[in-house]
């Protein structure tokens, strides 16, 4: 049996009718450093980073001092947090960097400051566009010539990192791609699961599919495992336990499992390449503003930034297109002993999904078809060379001919690689 109209749809999009204002930094609380910068308090900023007070500590919603100060404008706050070891591209809860929000007020003086000094001018906001389409939007000319011009400096190559920064110029020093103790520390999870949508076709088995993946992620020795279901699951709610929340809980030789259950969307860009962009539907999303109401699939790989943990995996069992999946490791051969060691120790962000644009997401029996392959897979039958570990390369190996074949072909899950060389690995209860 068929959800009606399905998990997943495809819309095509006219951005600028869709575009809205969203709320600025100064709506939220604010730590005392962040209070102080908003304030354009310099003595007390001075204070407080002297007394040992962290430069990136944000709210419960992620904003920072340096959010808060770049957005009002004030140049020498945004300099003093800055040399004391500010994250110049660190992202509110929402996406935002201090460079959007910056550009999207006018504030010329930290935009200049900001490039120089090494913010990233690729990185997207909470809409999805660029810091210079924030200023083009609001008019600030000056800014989108700083930005355009920033734009044409060379990028570093991928081998190279950030080093030290200088006066006006980045400097940059080789490093090779970091290497993390094999295993996990710890498992985390974020369950989030959608029957009672607000305004799209409400679902039968997404929120009891998500509570049914919760309980298998805890068999499998994860803990904690953060739950959000239907009323609670709000674009806002979404995004402060994936930005915010999540965050708390996670160290750097971790393991993040990220499930969602409930409706996706594809809307095709306007424009010769016809860009596809996926979007996850919150419980409070608009079918008619899904660009504004909906959470787009970048945002949540640019939330994978504020975890400091080396492997974060997302299944979606919802459909969208436009993913940007890289080609995933050859399965495990018999006898490779030493492949989860090697695997797990380097970085990793990989996902499932329960089918592409266009498609719909099937349920029979009030379960749906991709999460009981899922299930399955995460229970040992995807365990394809026997060694104890089902990885996501077999998870995708495992689910992609099964939910085909029993959807007669409506329905083919997606899986792939996002970032970096390791892959995750599922361990699973012996004896």
């Amino acid at each position: 049996m068929s959800v009606p109209l399905g998990r997943c749809q495809s819309l095509l999009l006219g951005l600028a009718a869709l575009w809205c204002f969203g709320a600025t930094p100064t709506a939220f609380a604010a730590t005392p450093l962040g209070e102080a910068a908003r304030e354009g308090d310099l003595a007390e900023v001075n204070r407080l980073l002297e007394s040992g007070a962290d430069p990136d500590e944000g709210d419960e919603d992620g904003v920072t001092a340096l959010h808060f100060a770049a957005a009002a404008g004030h140049l020498e706050i945004v300099r003093a947090l800055a040399e004391a070891g500010a994250d110049l591209d660190l992202a509110e809860y929402d996406g935002d960097t201090a460079l959007v929000n910056a550009s999207e007020f006018g504030r010329l003086e930290v935009v200049e400051y900001l490039v120089d000094h090494g913010a990233d001018v690729t990185l997207e906001g909470a809409r999805g566009d660029l810091p210079i389409k924030y200023a083009r939007r609001r008019g600030h000319s000056d800014v989108v010539k700083v930005l355009r011009e920033a734009a044409k400096r060379p990028p570093p190559r991928e081998d190279e990192a950030v080093g030290r920064i200088g006066a006006t110029t980045r400097v940059y020093e080789i490093k090779a791609p970091k290497k993390y103790k094999p295993g996990y520390a710890k498992r985390v999870a974020a369950v989030i699961g959608i029957n009672a949508y607000e305004k799209w076709p409400p679902l039968s088995g997404a929120a009891p599919d998500a509570r049914r993946v919760a309980e298998r992620l805890r068999a499998l020795g994860f803990d904690p495992v953060l739950e959000l279901y239907d009323a609670k699951a709000t674009r806002d709610g979404i995004l402060r336990l994936l930005g915010s929340q999540l965050q708390q809980h996670v160290g750097e030789n971790d393991l993040v499992t990220i499930f969602f259950a409930g409706h996706g969307q594809t809307e095709t860009l306007p424009g010769p390449a016809q860009e596809k962009r996926g979007y996850i539907i919150p419980v409070d999303g608009d079918p008619g503003r899904v660009f504004s109401t909906g959470i787009p699939m970048h945002q949540l790989r640019e939330l994978t930034n504020r975890l400091p943990a080396k492997h974060v995996y997302y299944a979606m069992d919802s459909c969208y297109s436009g993913l940007g999946f890289t080609r995933g490791l050859g399965l495990v051969k018999r006898g490779a002993s030493n492949y989860i060691d090697k695997v797990t120790s380097l970085r990793s962000v990989q996902m499932v999904t329960a089918g592409g644009e266009g498609e719909e997401v099937l349920e029979r029996e009030g379960r749906g078809l991709f999460t009981s392959h899922f299930l399955a897979a995460l229970e040992g039958a995807a365990d394809l060379n026997a060694d104890g570990y089902v990885t996501a390369n077999e998870i995708g190996t495992y689910v992609t001919p099964r939910v085909t074949e029993d959807s007669d072909a409506q329905q083919t899950p997606q899986s792939g690689r996002l970032e970096g060389e390791g892959e995750i690995a599922f361990e699973l209860p012996r004896g």
